[in-house]
């Protein structure tokens, strides 16, 4: 089953961990939402991407994958994806080729 695992208004962000995680083998999928209309007319529209693991088994993994990664973009872990590359090469070893997300959660 589907889980939102990650909701952010920076879309560069989201869509470097989205990278990170297809890359590391996990099925996700990227989808933006409008949460914030302003109250203004004029203003611009808070466009949010959610990032959704479609694995339920891939959950876990994702989840730590994405403390680690936002750990190390926060300064406090800035070694920690050099040092982990063999790790993220066998999760995306773990994960059958035929695997791929849907085009869009049902």
């Amino acid at each position: 089953m589907a889980q939102r695992i990650f909701i952010a208004s920076d879309q560069l962000l989201v869509s470097h961990l989205y990278t990170l995680l297809e890359r590391a083998g996990i099925s996700v999928l990227m989808q933006k939402s409008v949460v914030d209309v302003p109250q203004e007319e004029s203003g611009p529209l808070a466009w949010y991407s959610e990032l959704w693991v479609m694995q339920g088994c891939q959950l876990d993994t994702a989840s730590r994958l994405l403390d680690r990664v936002l750990a190390a973009e926060s300064g406090r872990e800035s070694d920690w994806l050099a040092e982990n590359v063999p790790l993220l090469t066998q999760l995306a070893n773990r994960v059958s080729p035929s695997s791929s997300p849907p085009a869009e959660i049902a």
